[in-house]
């Protein structure tokens, strides 16, 4: 509270304050590194920033985390028993993409008001450059080798 008066989006103080990082650098590692570093690092910037909506945000991210799974399970189970054709199940892992995107972007605007009221009040923010880089370079590495569910939960 400053001088008085609420602003509603205001961010509380937090002990994480130093890892925040602007909204854009998680949904960059969603679509560039993967969901697997995505919604964790979402829910952290929620955290450390001190977002008023963090636990609106942090059921967003483990809602988008178990949608996945779901979806993923759904389609890897329905082409595995021959339900569904190859050229079928592509159209569907685009959708689970879209889902997972789309609830990326749900989150970053949540976290982008209290970003702007974070950042006007002198708060620090992180480049999180390196973290993108890391998530890129995991999921070159690793995370193609998975098998087709967790590719398609954690890509």
């Amino acid at each position: 509270m400053r001088g008085g008066y609420a602003i509603a989006d205001e961010p509380e103080a937090s002990r994480l304050a130093h890892l925040t990082v602007r909204p854009s650098m998680p949904l960059l590692a969603l679509m560039l590194g993967g969901a697997w570093i995505a919604w964790p690092w979402f829910a952290l910037n929620a955290y450390a920033m001190g977002s008023p909506t963090r636990r609106r945000e942090l059921a967003l991210a483990i809602a988008g985390f178990l949608g996945g799974v779901v979806l993923a399970a759904l389609v890897v189970g329905l082409h595995a028993g021959e339900i569904i054709d190859t050229r079928v199940a592509r159209y569907l892992v685009i959708g689970v993409i879209v889902f997972k995107l789309g609830g990326g972007y749900v989150i970053h605007t949540l976290q982008s008001r209290t970003f702007a009221v974070y950042e006007h009040f002198g708060g620090a923010v992180r480049s999180g450059r390196m973290v993108l880089i890391g998530s890129l370079i995991v999921r070159v590495m690793i995370l193609v080798g998975l098998g087709d569910f967790w590719s398609l939960v954690l890509g």
